[in-house]
C-alpha cells in the first residue's frame, strides 16, 4: 500500500483508537454482545430467521444467516470464517492478512458521510461498524440492521471468534479454528522456552506523529500477541498504568520513555512520524545501548483482528528467537 494510503489509514484509526481507548473505552467488556436468542420473524411475509442480539446500543434484530455484509473494522472476522462481505474501507481490503481474500469487496471508502450513499448502492441486510459516530450509525440503520461493536469491545482473541461465530451462526467452526490457533501459540511459546530469563521485561512502544505512545496488552500494536498469548513480562510501570487500568495506550512525553522502557522493546514508528532514535533520551536506554530494541512493521502490527493475532505471535516468536539464539 502506498505510504499516503497509509498514513490516512493510521490516522483513521489513531481517531477511532482515541475516542474508544484513551477515554477510558478501550475493553468495554461488553459481555451480553455475543449472546442472542433465535427467532422466526412471523411478522414478515417472508418468514426469514432472524436473531436477537444483545448489544451496547440494545437488542438488534439481525438475518440469521446474511448474505450481503458490509463491515467497517471487522472484514477479517467474517473472512476467516469463509464468509466474504459485499463491502469494507479500503485499508481493511489492503491489509496484508486479508489482501488475497479480498477480491470481489466493493471499497465503501472512510468512515463518513461518503461512506453511506456507497453501503446504500450495496443494498447490504447487515452492516457491522466499530461506530464512532452515532450519525452516521443512524444512517446505517435507515439501510439495514446495523451491529455498533466499539473499537476494543474484544480485549482478546477467543473472546472475539466466539462472539462472531454466534453472530453468523458459526459456533462449531470457532471453536475449531481456536484450538489450531492456541497449538501455534504454544508452539510459539515453545521455540523461545529456556531462552529467556526469568525477570526480563518488554516494553511495546513507539512515536505516531507527534506523540509518543506505550502500549498494553489490547488491540495495539501486537500488544495481544506479546503479552497475552506469548506471556512475556512487561515493566511494572507498563502493567500497572494500562494493562491492570485496561488502557491499550498512554501518550507520554518522550522524557518518560526510561520510565516504562523494559529490557527489550518493541518499537513502532508510524503516522510519519519522525523519530530521533540517536536523542539522548533513547540512546541511553539499557535496550537501545544492549541493542535489543524490534523495530516493527506497522502494515503487520496495525491490524488486530484473530488472523492478524495468530501471525504476529509467530512473527514475535521468531524475531526472540533469532535474536536470542545468536546471543546465547
Amino acid at each position: 500500500m502506498c505510504k499516503a494510503k497509509r498514513d490516512i489509514c493510521a490516522g483513521i484509526i489513531l481517531t477511532v483508537l482515541l475516542v474508544f481507548t484513551l477515554s477510558g473505552c478501550g475493553s468495554t467488556g461488553e459481555s451480553d454482545l455475543n449472546s442472542y436468542s433465535s427467532k422466526s420473524d412471523s411478522n414478515t411475509t417472508t418468514n426469514l430467521e432472524t436473531k436477537i442480539i444483545k448489544t451496547i446500543d440494545g437488542d438488534v434484530e439481525i438475518p440469521a444467516n446474511p448474505q450481503r455484509i458490509v463491515t467497517q473494522g471487522y472484514l477479517a472476522n467474517f473472512l476467516v470464517f469463509g464468509v466474504k462481505p459485499v463491502g469494507a474501507p479500503y485499508w481493511e481490503l489492503e491489509s496484508p492478512y486479508t489482501i488475497e481474500m479480498s477480491d470481489g469487496i466493493t471499497d465503501i471508502g472512510q468512515i463518513d458521510g461518503g461512506s453511506v450513499e456507497k453501503i446504500l448502492s450495496l443494498k447490504p441486510d447487515l452492516i457491522v461498524t466499530v461506530g464512532g459516530d452515532e450519525k452516521l450509525n443512524e444512517q446505517y440503520r435507515k439501510i439495514a440492521p446495523t451491529l455498533v461493536i466499539p473499537y476494543g469491545t474484544y480485549h482478546e482473541v477467543h473472546e472475539e471468534m466466539r462472539a462472531f461465530g454466534e453472530i453468523l451462526g458459526k459456533e462449531r467452526e470457532a471453536e475449531k479454528w481456536l484450538k489450531g490457533f492456541d497449538s501455534k501459540v504454544e508452539s510459539a511459546k515453545a521455540s523461545i522456552q529456556g531462552l529467556i530469563k526469568e525477570g526480563t521485561t518488554f516494553s511495546l512502544m513507539g512515536p505516531f506523529g507527534k506523540d509518543f505512545y506505550i502500549y498494553g496488552d489490547g488491540v495495539n500494536r501486537g500488544g495481544q500477541a506479546i503479552y497475552q498469548q506469548l506471556g512475556l513480562t512487561p515493566p511494572e510501570t507498563v502493567r500497572k498504568d494500562l494493562i491492570d487500568s485496561k488502557i491499550n495506550a498512554l501518550n507520554i512525553s518522550q522524557e518518560k520513555i526510561a520510565d516504562y522502557a523494559g529490557d527489550y522493546i518493541f518499537l513502532d514508528i508510524s503516522g510519519g512520524a519522525e523519530f530521533d532514535e540517536d536523542s539522548s533520551v533513547w540512546s541511553t536506554l539499557d535496550a537501545v545501548k544492549n541493542k535489543r530494541v524490534f523495530q516493527l512493521n506497522p502494515e503487520r502490527f496495525w491490524p488486530y483482528d484473530p488472523i492478524a493475532v495468530e501471525a504476529q505471535v509467530e512473527e514475535i516468536a521468531s524475531m526472540l528467537k533469532d535474536y536470542l539464539d545468536k546471543e546465547k
